[in-house]
């Protein structure tokens, strides 16, 4: 399973830092780092994997070891429940001690410890329609789990986690991780996996080439 380091600017606008994955692929063991720059942060970590069609398959996505949030004695599950987080509304998720198996064999057990968080995008679950996926198609239906987290100024926030997309493309399912403020406003957004390809890149010398031989 692949390993990736991601270090995310403080409360930038929606990047587009996304880890794909092919049909009813996976992503590996990831490690997300927010810095939150001189002025720190207070507020809450969320945490959301969502279906971008109902009827495709269910997709997951994995949490452990989490630098803050959970209160000092469950940032990594360790307590085998969700105390002092918050899993919204019809949201479906579990505090696990057994490995989780992927559609094509892949066993994923906790990164420290022995629990580790797994959330699925189960119907009916909570509405994402306020979430998008790196095309801009809004979320259906998933699970969103929730938690305090306080950072000191240039103190960062850590976590490992792993999406699971066990559905088809154009079912382009998606997870991410996002911050509110105190207020509830959402301050920050940052893309996890999603199921399917980067839009390519359009190459401005082969357009002009193109239109040179269009219009010699």
């Amino acid at each position: 399973m692949g390993l990736a380091l991601l270090i995310l600017g403080s409360l930038a606008p929606r990047a587009r830092a996304w880890v794909w994955v092919p049909d009813e692929g996976d992503t590996g063991w990831q490690i997300l780092v927010y810095d939150p720059g001189p002025g720190g942060f207070t507020g809450t970590a969320g945490f959301v994997v969502s279906k971008v069609i109902d009827d495709c398959a269910f997709s997951e996505l994995l949490l452990d070891n989490l630098s803050h949030g959970g209160a000092e004695v469950n940032r990594g599950f360790e307590v085998g429940n969700y105390s002092d987080f918050n899993l919204l509304g019809d949201s479906y998720g579990e505090v696990t001690s057994q490995p989780v198996t992927t559609l094509n064999f892949i066993e994923y057990t906790p990164v420290e410890g022995e629990y580790l968080s797994h959330l699925f995008s189960l119907a009916p679950g909570v509405s994402t329609a306020a979430f998008r996926n790196a095309q801009g198609q809004p979320g259906t239906v998933g699970s969103i789990l929730e938690t305090p987290i306080s950072l000191a100024p240039g103190e960062r926030f850590s976590f490992n986690w792993a999406f699971l997309g066990n559905g088809y493309r154009p079912c382009n399912d998606f997870s991410l991780f996002y911050l509110k403020d105190q207020s509830g406003v959402m301050v920050f957004s940052q893309g996890l996996g999603q199921i399917g390809s980067p839009d390519p890149v359009p190459n401005p010398a082969m357009g002009a080439i193109i239109s040179l031989l269009l219009d010699p």
